[in-house]
């Protein structure tokens, strides 16, 4: 054999013999932390790295929908963890990702949705007796709060510091973070991280001696930490954040990627694609967050390090032109969808 071969066991034998667990680490993955390094590392760049999106979290069970999915041919899925939802809990949910991370073109990454600032009555995880207070009420009965002060029906803002919560988002079994790590997701896309300033959170949190803003940083740190126990690379992106950059500036260390919605067009609560209310409504320019102060913010964010993706919604060709251009001129990745996100708007197969 030539000594291209040898060496290689010589040195491996050696360490085994003298518990020289050093030698290894100039291997290429020669340890259990530079693999792990290198695996967090890739999924480092193929964050940074992508440049069109999709998401979609209702109908990915109507027929053809998966397909459409595939031929959509971006670099990063949002989808929703289906089999979470009653009734559904037959949906091959790990078959779609694995699909989708098998796809013929590039890899793309595929992160599955999951709300830790809000229960959803229509999850698995849902008790009857969990009895939401209206928003005006003082009190509370569980970590349940108010019904959403946006109107989507099924969720419910939490207490997310209430030790019955976090269970139900990972650590435990059947929790819907260690649903997604068995399921192959690359990583997760946290919706509500903002319910830090939701006035019922905050006068919760006041009553109960909390810090919301740093509770709510908290528990994204410790999901991430607690997922990449078992999957290094598991990457963490978190949607609307506000400005806790500023409240928290360390925090920006215990995510991967920041997106924000409506950055140039909003939607209200729909059940409907065709709804005029789907999408198509200007953010106000008198706005405390206008999207000149919004763009500035989240530019921010991307200086820090972090991949900033937008998710506009809109319904007119000309508006979905508007949002794609201006999120790529302030350097953000561009996502244009309608607020049901119930299927991938014809666009997205004209951007590549």
């Amino acid at each position: 054999m030539s000594p291209r071969v040898l060496v290689p066991s010589v040195i491996l034998a050696a360490a085994a013999a003298l518990g020289l667990y050093a030698l290894l680490a100039d291997m290429p993955g020669g340890t259990p932390e530079a693999t792990r390094r290198d695996e967090v590392e890739r999924q480092m760049r193929a964050l940074a790295g992508v440049r069109s999106w999709v998401y979609q979290l209702q109908g990915l069970d109507r027929e053809g929908a998966v397909d459409r999915l595939v031929r959509s041919n971006v670099d990063l899925y949002v989808l929703e963890a289906t089999d979470t939802v009653r009734g559904q809990e037959d949906f091959p949910t790990r078959g779609v990702v694995k699909r989708l991370q098998s796809r013929a073109e590039a890899r793309p990454l595929v992160l599955g949705y999951l709300n830790v600032g809000q229960a959803e009555d229509y999850r698995a995880y849902w008790q009857e007796a969990w009895r939401p207070k209206e928003r005006t009420d003082e009190g509370r009965t569980s970590f349940v709060l108010c019904p959403d002060p946006e109107g989507w029906k099924g969720n419910f803002p939490v207490a997310y510091w209430d030790p019955g919560w976090r269970p139900l988002l990972f650590g435990s079994s059947g929790a819907l973070l260690d649903r997604m790590l068995d399921q192959g997701f690359d990583g997760v896309y946290l919706d509500w991280v903002l319910g830090y300033a939701d006035p019922v959170v905050m006068a919760t949190a006041k009553r109960e001696g909390v810090d919301p803003t740093r509770a709510m940083a908290e528990l994204v740190r410790d999901l991430r930490a607690y997922a990449r126990e078992s999957r290094p690379g598991f990457l963490v992106v978190v949607q609307n954040p506000g400005d806790l950059i500023d409240r928290i500036p360390e925090s920006t260390g215990w995510f991967d990627g920041v997106a924000q919605e409506g950055l140039v067009f909003q939607g209200s609560a729909t059940d409907d694609w065709e709804a005029p209310a789907a999408g198509g409504r200007r953010r106000p320019a008198g706005d405390l967050w206008n999207m000149q102060a919004l763009a500035a913010l989240l530019s921010r964010y991307r200086a820090a390090g972090l991949p900033v993706f937008t998710a506009d919604y809109a319904r007119e060709q000309d508006d979905v032109a508007e949002a794609l251009r201006t999120s790529r001129g302030f350097g953000f990745v561009p996502c244009v969808s309608r607020t049901p996100l119930d299927r991938v708007p014809e666009h997205a197969f004209e951007e590549r």
